[in-house]
């Protein structure tokens, strides 16, 4: 089980980089087409839209076939895509692009995800939020990769090409590791086929994860362009914010499967709307660099339990299959990551950035509102 673990974690800590090398480059990308807010809250759509749509042909895949070869092919297709993206010279391109990335993202998120739940049947043990800690973890280490490649100068296309090299190692080594699936179910069988059906519990879970979604794609897409435009850094990279908030995502997600031995689920996302909020006051309305660290980190502490623990509530439900519930929970969630993107940019173009980012104090305030009132007592 250990070698599976190991396998597993490096297929999440390969998400995290391949996102964050991206999130990175987002300004050289909005400088070098020269877009205004709105233009790039647009184009931005492109990556959630594509996971959107792949979210019910991965559950398919994985139904009918194995999340071992799903997770092979997702990995793959990084590998084409990411050097890809450095030939794009137009809007309408890098939309396309990052339609074709989002759909290798979600395919991989599913199918590592389903990948877990196995795992947890087979140890009888909570270990979803671990796992997602390591995907912090590649968010953390792409987004310094990332600051200090862009400080030192180097080339977009050298730095989405050792990207892709990593991918091509790390799918390598891990491969034969990775689970097969559990075939405790008929491919053709009522469950496979209502695989979108899902009970009031799990459609709840569903909106506040569209909630925390919408906020982590949010601090994803745009934290890094705030903090470019502060006046004073002291010193240093626009990226520190972003750096900040995946480093406490990779705390609290540590933290969250002994977490979850201790505190309800309810209790859990309650507290996860509050310090989201909380976090986003404190990045929105002080001017001291040091602060809006502080709060980005709050933030990051906010979002990181919620996807996790939903996925996982998702994935042990029993009238459906994991990869199934798992694509229908995320199916609702992946909605704030579309929505997301073009609101904050549009909020932007009209109010400034800064006035923008308020929203996610509000999205905070509402998943803990819903969790508390909502939610029934576990």
């Amino acid at each position: 089980m250990l070698q599976a673990r190991l396998a597993i974690s490096v297929l999440f800590l390969l998400c995290g980089l391949n996102f964050a090398s991206w999130a990175t480059r987002i300004p050289y990308f909005k400088e070098s087409l020269s877009l205004s807010d709105a233009e790039l809250g647009s184009i931005l759509m492109g990556l959630p839209i594509g996971s959107m749509v792949s979210l019910p042909l991965a559950g398919w895949l994985i139904a009918r076939y194995n999340s071992k070869v799903i997770c092979l092919l997702a990995v793959v297709l990084y590998i084409v895509i990411l050097p890809a993206l450095t030939f794009i010279s137009s809007s309408l391109f890098l939309f396309l692009g990052l339609f074709s990335f989002g759909m290798a993202g979600d395919i991989l998120n599913i199918s590592m995800n389903t990948q877990v739940v196995t795992l947890e049947k087979l140890t009888n043990k909570k270990i979803m939020s671990s796992f997602h800690a390591i995907f912090s973890i590649g968010l953390m280490l792409g987004s310094l990769m990332g600051g200090y490649l862009v400080k030192e100068e180097f080339t977009l296309e050298y730095h989405f090409y050792l990207v892709a090299l990593c991918n091509v190692a790390c799918i390598v080594g891990v491969y034969k590791y990775l689970l097969a699936d559990s075939k405790n179910l008929d491919s053709n069988s009522e469950v496979v086929q209502a695989k979108f059906k899902i009970n009031n519990y799990l459609l709840i879970l569903s909106f506040i994860a569209f909630c925390g979604m919408l906020c982590e794609g949010a601090m994803a897409d745009w934290i890094s362009l705030y903090f470019k435009q502060l006046p004073d850094l002291q010193g240093y990279s626009f990226t520190i914010g972003f750096s900040s908030f995946a480093f406490s995502m990779v705390i609290g997600r540590f933290l969250g499967d002994w977490v979850a031995k201790h505190i309800s689920i309810r209790n859990i996302l309650m507290f996860n709307g509050i310090l989201i909020a909380a976090g986003m006051s404190i990045t929105v309305f002080f001017t001291q660099v040091h602060v809006l660290i502080l709060g980005c980190f709050i933030t990051g502490l906010g979002i990181s339990t919620i996807v996790p623990m939903i996925y996982s509530q998702a994935g042990n439900t029993r009238d459906t299959s994991p990869a199934m519930a798992i694509a229908a929970v995320s199916t609702i969630a992946y909605i704030g990551f579309i929505l997301g993107p073009v609101v904050i940019g549009f909020l932007s173009e009209y109010f400034g950035l800064q006035q923008a980012l308020i929203l996610l104090i509000i999205l905070g305030a509402l998943a803990s509102g819903i969790s508390k009132f909502a939610l029934d007592k576990e």
